[in-house]
């Protein structure tokens, strides 16, 4: 089931995919909970142990035939979500590895995004001459659904509430010369908009174990990465526990999985597409800042 977070008169609202209509959340939430904090993002339910096909099918059958809890099939889509933290996995699938000619990892090689560096669907990706080449980077997020340290690998489907794309936008030639002097990738990862998130967060039950999904990045139309979560270098199993080994993941915090080979420059004008059959589109124009 998809969840995701909408524009519906003046209101901000979730809403849930029931096939052949939408169920405003938000408001039906409100009614069955009898609450009184309108849930606004995604986040909102994580962060309260809802994000379960358990709780949306109670709300579905809650709100059957009730027309008022009904959304016709949105239009646009919002940032899903508003992760507390983003922990990214670089070098994940052996050919984005050759492409740049670098070491085969041997553990998983970690690094962190800004939350606040995320947009949504159709927000643009902000460039400016300075960066030199910006590249796209297609990959897989998963939503952490409860609090998590140290962790089995064989258990890390207690763990994952969800999943979603995200596009690990990077300036590259910033990102080689902090390299080349020893020093971390963060500005190269972390300028403001190079963190496209969406469009919707799809329930992790609805995905099946162990997790298989093509993942692809269109620019203008044209395919430039394909490729499928089973050519992981590192299993979903063995980057959680990985990083949990390190610290601590809380409810809503995302982990993106890694790129597959095939990247390349975006411009001015671009428009960008990370796609994912079981998902959806995150389609992002490039803009000159």
């Amino acid at each position: 089931m998809k969840i995701a977070v909408v524009s519906h008169g003046d209101e901000t609202i979730v809403v849930a995919d029931c096939g052949a209509y939408w169920i405003n959340v938000t408001r039906a939430d409100l009614a069955y909970s009898g609450g009184d904090a309108p849930l606004s993002s995604v986040s909102d339910l994580v962060e309260s142990g809802l994000l379960t096909a358990a709780y949306i099918e109670e709300l579905k059958v809650f709100t059957l035939a009730k027309d008022e809890f009904k959304v016709s099939a949105p239009e646009a889509f919002l940032q899903p979500l508003y992760p507390g933290k983003i922990v990214a996995v670089g070098r994940n699938y052996k050919a984005h590895v050759e492409e740049f000619d670098n070491k085969m990892p041997t553990e998983p090689t970690l690094f962190c995004k800004r939350p606040d560096a995320c947009v949504g669907p159709d927000e643009a990706i902000e460039v400016q001459d300075w960066y030199g080449r910006v590249d796209h980077e297609g990959e897989l997020a998963v939503v952490i659904g409860k609090r998590a340290k140290d962790i089995d690998a064989a258990k890390v489907q207690d763990y994952i509430a969800g999943y979603t794309l995200l596009n690990d936008v990077t300036a590259r030639e910033l990102q080689k010369a902090d390299i080349a002097q020893g020093n971390p990738w963060f500005r190269a990862k972390n300028l403001d908009t190079f963190c496209p998130i969406g469009p919707v967060v799809v329930l992790a039950e609805d995905l099946g174990w162990p997790l298989e999904v093509d993942i692809a990045v269109e620019v203008n139309g044209e395919t430039r990465q394909s490729s499928n979560t089973r050519k992981f270098i590192f299993s979903l199993g063995e980057q959680l526990a990985a990083i949990t080994r390190f610290m601590t993941l809380e409810p809503g915090d995302v982990v993106a999985t890694g790129t597959p080979e095939g990247v390349s420059p975006l411009h001015d004008g671009d428009v960008v597409s990370v796609m994912c059959p079981e998902i959806g589109v995150l389609s992002n124009p490039v803009k000159q800042a």
